[in-house]
């Protein structure tokens, strides 16, 4: 069951552990959600108004300077948001010349690489080609089932996790 709400996207850019990415809070009229996903990254910075629709809402914790914190987070229609990006990013006054995102690097080939796996499905992308390193962003580690799939599927390919480099190896 989903819930339709209008509301307000509030995209911002966080300095993570692994470099920086976007995160958003959806404030609507039952109140204000954490928003964590790789569509963000089609978005500036900034408050965006619309309709959205709710998929689920989890809680959430983590543990920081000897306590605990908890929060409700999001899971929105992610093909709906993405068109909402592209609606606004098409209405804007400045067209984008290069819409590629500033954080992930392209290779001299023009195939995408990115230097961090964010879904299980880029995850086993980077297996299918036999990458010896695999690295997690933040957005698969903020989400535990994401994280459970791509680990089981790098486990069933013959990675081991090496936790001094926080990455995943081909054995």
């Amino acid at each position: 069951m989903s819930i339709n709400l209008s509301g307000t996207l509030t995209v911002q850019v966080i300095q993570g552990r692994r470099g920086p990415f976007k995160t958003a809070k959806l404030a609507t009229s039952i109140g204000t959600f954490d928003v964590k996903n790789p569509i963000l990254k089609q978005f500036e910075p900034g408050e965006y108004q619309g309709n959205f629709i709710i998929e689920q809402l989890k809680v959430k914790a983590y543990e920081w300077g000897g306590g605990a914190t908890s929060y409700l987070d999001a899971a929105l229609d992610w093909q709906h948001l993405a068109e909402f990006a592209q609606e606004f990013s098409s209405g804007s006054d400045s067209p984008q010349d290069d819409p590629s995102d500033p954080f992930d690097p392209v290779p001299e080939n023009g195939i995408r690489l990115p230097e961090y796996a964010e879904t299980a499905d880029q995850v086993g992308e980077m297996i299918a080609q036999n990458r010896e390193h695999i690295s997690l962003g933040e957005y698969i580690l903020s989400d535990r089932d994401e994280l459970n799939i791509a680990r089981s599927m790098m486990k069933e390919a013959g990675y081991s996790y090496r936790p001094q480099s926080q990455t995943w190896c081909l054995q």
